[in-house]
């Protein structure tokens, strides 16, 4: 076995170890305004792809953000960057806040939806990825990338709370700001001009990244 060999062997679990990721910060007044008046929102939105080395990144950058383009909007210049360990290539797109009934261009890659989910006027938040990730990350891979499984996506969302008043959020099963929490567990009160950081389970995450539409959090929003 030649050393060529040896390396790249070697360097498959750590390529293997990486995740890609999503990642977004969502705004109150914004899920109102779209459940208001039915119209489709975009808000920028991060999307990483794992990179087997940060010279490799920075090679095919250009060529990769191209490929972005043509599966959705491309707001902002990439770059290559190490996070959690992953050396990824960080590309600016966005996601649509949406209702079940609005309309949007299909060359998107993630939405989330806003439903009312009670009498109580609540609101319930899901995420959607619109097409797999696993499509998504080969639809992006350069000719001579290397086959490999990733970790499940990292979802990470920030909610906003950019109104007037406090607003309960009652998260499903996800960690916030690091704790862990289950659905049905009591709410949480994130006061006025502050916001709350949603990361997806690892079970949650694979079933989102399938291209499901998974409900992350309740809003009960003051009238």
């Amino acid at each position: 076995m030649n050393m060529k060999l040896i390396a790249t062997l070697l360097a498959l679990p750590l390529l293997a170890a990486c995740a890609p990721q999503i990642e977004s910060t969502i705004y109150l007044t914004d899920i109102q305004k779209v459940l208001a008046d039915g119209k489709a929102l975009a808000t920028p939105a991060l999307l990483r792809i794992p990179q087997s080395s940060e010279d490799d990144c920075k090679k095919g950058l250009t060529d990769l953000i191209a490929k972005v383009k043509t599966l959705a909007p491309v707001t902002g210049k990439g770059q290559c960057i190490s996070k959690d360990s992953d050396e990824l290539a960080e590309i600016e797109t966005s996601v649509q806040i949406v209702t079940k009934d609005s309309t949007y261009d299909p060359a998107n890659l993630f939405a989330l939806e806003a439903a009312p989910a009670d009498a109580d006027g609540n609101v319930a938040l899901s995420f959607h990825v619109l097409k797999p990730v696993a499509d998504i990350v080969k639809a992006l891979a350069s000719d001579d990338s290397m086959s490999t499984d990733f970790d499940p996506t990292k979802f990470i969302i920030h909610l906003n709370n950019d109104g007037s008043d406090a607003v309960d959020i009652a998260p499903g099963e996800v960690f916030v700001d690091g704790t862990p929490h289950l659905a049905g567990g009591a709410p949480i009160n994130v006061a006025r001009r502050s916001e709350i950081e949603i990361r997806f389970s690892d079970v949650a995450s694979a079933y989102a990244e399938k291209g499901n539409s998974y409900s992350f959090a309740t809003l009960a929003i003051p009238h």
